[in-house]
């Protein structure tokens, strides 16, 4: 079975310890964050894959918007319509 979470994280930099500690305390297989209001070079991937979220697709925007989906588990396809 595979566990996947969702959450309106409202800006993924500003609360990145609320989400590294979700993921340590109910280890989702996959996490996926609405409005990270941040462009894709300045989402915290990398603290993200530390934890074992290796596999991400990120679609930020600049100030608002933007979702991104971090796993556990390979994502074998992304599609991305803007």
């Amino acid at each position: 079975m595979i566990s996947v979470a969702t959450w309106n994280i409202n800006s993924a930099r500003l609360r990145l310890p609320i989400i590294e500690k979700y993921l340590r305390d109910e280890e989702p297989d996959v996490l996926c964050l609405q409005e990270i209001k941040c462009q894709e070079h300045q989402f915290p991937a990398e603290a993200l894959a530390e934890l074992g979220y290796e596999h991400q697709a990120i679609c930020g925007q600049k100030g608002y918007h933007g979702v991104a989906t971090v796993s556990r588990l390979p994502i074998k396809e992304i599609a991305r319509h803007d």
